[in-house]
């Protein structure tokens, strides 16, 4: 039953309406929270089962479509695939389980009463939400803050406490519907944060500064060329002539300075272009390219290192390289390669490399910096601003490895909850979607679906936001975990005890 509730609580990241997901998340997260509270069994051992079944339920439901991508790369692959997220999800459910166990001792010494228990309940779960995103790498997807997705007022919130604090506050208004049955000033305390955050987002929201002086002509290219065929040798030239084909699009009535690629969407490498300059020589003289590529490094003819990397460069070919920084674990490198002997699933004959520089590039010819991120690194709440403040961020990604799932939205979302942490507007280009042109208050100026074929043409209004966020990150997240833990030693200890 709890591995039941626990994948009823991942649809929640299913990307419905806010109106289906979050109550699915509640009850989900009411039932572990009486299951525990009340369950005769107070081993550790128990507890630390009963938190992993829960997450492994959550995590299998909300990242199955990551077994999508094994599909290109091995006969029956969605097979293998399967097997590797049951491991992955596996290994990242531990996380809920030791936080029970903590959860289980606390109250051994405290003797909480049911406040006390679902506040320690609250903070320990979104603790190892937390950890989960940051160590060893971090993998942060389907943190529960993201069940607000679709709810333009709670998202508002992002711009304070993050996303991490908003999961912090979702989890103990999730403990409300059991809290009301034994106090319904308990039940009332557990969901005021959550009605906080609904006023701010609406006062914020109501107080947007929509007045910009600053705007820059782009063009956001989505080519929809579907994963099966991106890498096949013979189709190279007509995958080029159509990303050109939708760059060149009615270019004399809206010629942008700008033009955004997605991922990967050169299909030659930095060294074949570097000889082959005349590939780009379409682009008009005060125009800059932005697009996906890898770039390689050879020694002796031999090829020493491969980057996953970010191309910005004008006619001339001015060319400025941004290498990335984190990579997908057995995506783009085999970590413990000694361990696993099989090869990575995107293109190439060895692993990418990690790149070390910033990702702030000053675009050419121009008084813009922009902050570069490549697929997931867009994912990693308060680590998107590698150096100075940029005046926007840009990222290209190719969802196609995940068909029509819930992923690509997933991702989606991420990027949105960045733009509304930093306070600043994101380009996206997504290879098949969803492409699309996010303010600083995450509201969608335009965009492009799974599976379309287009542009989006936009001229974006260059104004940052400083928040809270931008300037202290999660640790006001943190500190509000400490505080909540000395709340809960002192004002809920069990009336027994006193």
């Amino acid at each position: 039953m709890i591995f039941s509730f626990g994948c009823i609580s991942g649809l929640s990241f299913s990307g419905l309406s806010v109106f289906i997901c979050v109550p699915l998340m509640i009850v989900s997260l009411s039932f572990l929270l009486l299951f525990l509270f009340y369950s005769k069994n107070k081993n550790y051992l128990h507890f630390f089962s009963i938190g992993s079944l829960f997450s492994f339920g959550q995590l299998l439901v909300g990242l199955y479509w990551i077994s999508f991508s094994f599909e290109y790369v091995f006969t029956n692959g969605i097979y293998f695939g399967f097997i590797s997220i049951l491991f992955l999800t596996f290994i990242l459910s531990i996380f809920y389980g030791l936080s029970c166990i903590i959860i289980l001792y606390i109250h051994n010494i405290w003797q909480l009463n049911i406040f006390g228990f679902a506040m320690i309940f609250s903070i320990f779960l979104s603790l190892s939400e937390y950890l989960r995103g940051n160590v060893f790498g971090g993998f942060p997807w389907n943190i529960i803050g993201y069940i607000w997705s679709y709810s333009d007022i709670m998202m508002q919130s992002l711009s304070i406490i993050g996303v991490y604090g908003l999961g912090l506050l979702t989890f103990l208004a999730a403990t409300s519907i059991a809290l009301i049955f034994h106090k319904i000033r308990y039940g009332f305390y557990a969901f005021l944060p959550i009605i906080l955050c609904a006023l701010y987002g609406e006062i914020r929201l109501n107080l947007q500064n929509t007045d910009y002086n600053d705007y820059l002509q782009i063009r956001i290219v989505q080519p929809s060329i579907s994963q099966d065929l991106k890498w096949d040798q013979k189709l190279r030239n007509q995958h080029l002539e159509k990303l050109i084909s939708l760059s060149l699009k009615d270019n004399g009535k809206n010629k942008p300075k700008i033009i955004l690629w997605p991922e990967s969407s050169l299909p030659y490498n930095s060294s074949f272009l570097e000889k082959n300059i005349e590939i780009i020589n379409w682009l008009d003289y005060d125009q800059i390219l932005i697009a996906g590529i890898t770039r390689t490094e050879f020694n002796n003819n031999q090829l020493k290192k491969m980057y996953n990397s970010a191309l910005i460069t004008d006619k001339l070919f001015n060319n400025i390289y941004y290498d990335k920084i984190k990579l997908v674990p057995f995506g783009e490198y085999i970590p413990l390669k000694n361990f696993f002997n099989f090869n990575k699933i995107t293109n190439g004959p060895i692993d990418f490399s990690s790149g070390k520089n910033s990702n702030i590039v000053k675009l050419i010819d121009t008084k813009y910096n922009i902050g570069i991120l490549i697929c997931y690194e867009i994912i990693f709440s308060g680590n998107v601003i590698q150096g100075e403040r940029p005046d926007f961020l840009v990222n290209i990604t190719n969802d196609a490895w995940y068909g029509n799932t819930y992923g690509p939205l997933q991702h989606l979302s991420a990027a949105r909850a960045r733009a509304i942490e930093e306070g600043m507007p994101i380009i996206r280009s997504a290879n098949t979607g969803v492409s699309a042109v996010i303010d600083e208050y995450g509201q969608y100026l335009d965009r492009l679906e799974l599976g379309e074929s287009g542009i989006l043409d936009i001229n974006l209004p260059i104004k940052k936001k400083n928040t809270v966020f931008s300037f202290v990150g999660n640790y006001l997240y943190l500190i509000s975990l400490i505080f909540m833990l000395m709340l809960t030693r002192f004002a809920f200890i069990s009336k027994k005890l006193k």
